[in-house]
């Protein structure tokens, strides 16, 4: 009488250096503010009619952008927050294969536009505050 001896399957083999390799991830965190904050005290200090391309750029400084139109100039100031986060886990050995990814990415900006006449005199402004949106990671 002849034993055998049971030989395992080749799925098996592979089900087993599988579940021993050990598996790498990685996790990023990254964070780029871009421009200043943006002084949330402007109703105080622009004046329509009154203030000066002068008297805004000792205030906040050069705009981000300049367009210039027909009937006077326009100042863009943004500051920009975007938070991004990363998360990978792969198989480093045999197949490099990714079994697992999820990233999230959120953006969000403040801008002042303040409006000027042919004289340099503020005639109008807008502001937008949308850092204060964003959800921490």
């Amino acid at each position: 009488m002849a034993f055998t001896r049971a030989r395992p399957s080749c799925g098996s083999l592979l089900a087993l250096t599988i579940l021993l390799t050990p598996l790498t991830g990685g996790c990023v965190l990254g964070r780029l503010y871009v421009g200043s904050e943006l002084r949330d005290d402007f109703p105080a200090q622009i004046a329509v009619g009154t203030t000066t391309k002068s008297d805004i750029l000792r205030l906040y400084g050069p705009p981000d952008t300049v367009r210039r139109q027909y009937d006077g100039d326009v100042f863009i100031y943004r500051y920009v927050r975007r938070n991004s986060s990363s998360l990978n886990i792969i198989e480093p050995v045999f197949t490099r294969l990714t079994i697992f990814s999820y990233s999230r990415l959120q953006q969000k900006d403040d801008s002042l536009v303040i409006l000027f006449d042919k004289d340099g005199v503020v005639k109008g402004y807008g502001f937008h505050q949308g850092t204060s949106e964003l959800t921490p990671f």
